[in-house]
């Protein structure tokens, strides 16, 4: 056969190849369209949800300032190295030794005296406890969060923070090594720190003097310079306008003779400042948590005192402790989250929420029908509101209450309620 048959038969292959393609793929397309249009017709789209009972709080962050009853603590003796006799935060009874002080002054060795010091009372505490590995999820997070915040304060020049976070820093470390066991022989381990202190002291000189509590009460061996200004004697007359000055005050200089600060009374508060409508959320509560920052602690507190601004849409709210919890952080100001609420009902997304009749409501399935219940919202919030049946009456029904409860019934426990779908209505069968 001749070249030129061949050219030929291949043109026509390929010509009846292309046209069988084209012709399945519009086939398929067609098939595609139709399909597509009769599912979206034929099928529900429901996302459903049942009505089942669930808790949710309200919570508010605001900075916090602290407010206790205290006053600084000087010495007579200038200059050197002030090395803490008593834990800080400790206890002490009037005329009890709560420092000494060194002739030479040297911040390094004081601040590894205090992490020292710290570290012995950790494995002191926990010398007796049960030494089985633990999760450490909790610690490993903080021990995160310290190191980032330690970048941070670096960056921002905050030297003196950044030391602070260190210390605590290496207390979540060896928090640690004490729940997964790497620590074994506490006596060992306190022995070896000892021996440090003891170098360390021997480095500091001769001893010039010591300081004792001049009345008892509570020692801390830092002092911000407000305690005067954020004295706790201020708060049953404080007005609004007089907090706001009080965050508007000067550090009051205590120069270098101040080891620290005394506070004489178990009782300390937190004052934060917030909207009047948040305010309201405390009225009748005696009682909430609030979770600290900085210590990672959350403490049970009265709620003292609500200083409304007047006139204003502001409001001053005052929080009273009576536990001095050991190894908290008391920085004058810092930002807390407070639960100033709690929401007990069905947990629905906003979106299952429509009004018919004039009333609230959620379309819910029973088997195969649509039906419509009432809804009594009682909290919203990131999409989702928090919502109960009929709510309870004072008094006695009227006839025409009644029949809406009866023509719109409330939602119920288990009602498999829809979130999402075309064309609902009361009675709709849905096959």
């Amino acid at each position: 056969m001749s070249k030129k048959f061949f050219d030929r038969f291949d043109k026509q292959y390929l010509k009846r190849v292309a046209v069988y393609a084209i012709s399945c793929v519009l086939a398929f397309g067609v098939i595609f369209y139709i399909g597509y249009h009769l599912v979206a017709k034929l099928s529900p789209g429901l996302e459903l949800v049942d009505a089942i009972p669930t808790t949710v709080t309200r919570t508010i962050t605001v900075d916090a300032y602290v407010m206790r009853n205290e006053e600084p603590l000087y010495t007579s003796t200038s200059g050197g190295s002030v090395v803490s006799a008593v834990r800080d935060g400790e206890r002490v009874s009037i005329n009890s030794k709560v420092a000494d002080i060194y002739s030479y002054s040297s911040p390094e060795i004081e601040n590894r005296l205090d992490e020292i010091d710290e570290q012995i009372e950790l494995l002191q505490k926990n010398k007796a406890d049960n030494r089985s590995v633990q999760s450490t999820a909790g610690i490993d997070s903080k021990i995160f969060e310290k190191v980032f915040d330690i970048r941070s304060l670096c960056e921002d020049g905050s030297y003196a923070d950044a030391i602070s976070a260190k210390r605590q820093l290496i207390l979540e470390i060896k928090k640690r090594s004490i729940l997964t066991g790497e620590i074994e022989d506490y006596d060992l381990q306190i022995a070896e720190l000892q021996r440090e202190k003891n170098a360390l002291m021997a480095n500091l000189g001769a001893l010039l003097g010591s300081v004792y509590a001049p009345k008892s009460g509570y020692y801390f061996a830092d002092y911000d310079g407000y305690g005067i200004a954020f004295s706790s004697n201020k708060i049953d007359s404080m007005g609004y306008d007089d907090f706001i000055a009080m965050t508007n005050s000067d550090e009051v200089s205590y120069g270098t003779n101040c080891i620290g600060t005394m506070v004489y009374d178990y009782r300390w508060y937190i004052a934060c400042e917030m909207s009047k409508t948040d305010a309201a959320y405390f009225l009748d509560v005696k009682k909430c948590s609030v979770m600290f920052s900085y210590s990672g602690e959350e403490l049970t507190m009265d709620v003292y005192r609500i200083i409304p601004q007047t006139p204003g849409d502001r409001a001053v709210l005052v929080f009273k402790s009576e536990k001095m919890p050991s190894d908290f952080d008391y920085t004058r100001m810092q930002p807390v989250t407070i639960s100033a609420a709690e929401y007990t009902g069905f947990e629905l997304p906003i979106e299952a929420v429509r009004v018919i009749g004039g009333y609230e409501g959620v379309f819910v399935l029973e088997e195969v029908t649509v039906e419509f219940r009432r809804i009594n919202i009682i909290y919203e919030d990131n999409g989702v509101v928090i919502c109960t049946g009929k709510p309870e009456s004072d008094g006695e029904l009227s006839g025409a209450e009644i029949a809406d409860d009866e023509i719109y019934p409330w939602i119920a426990l288990n009602d498999i309620v829809i979130v999402g779908g075309r064309d609902l209505y009361t009675g709709k069968i849905m096959e």
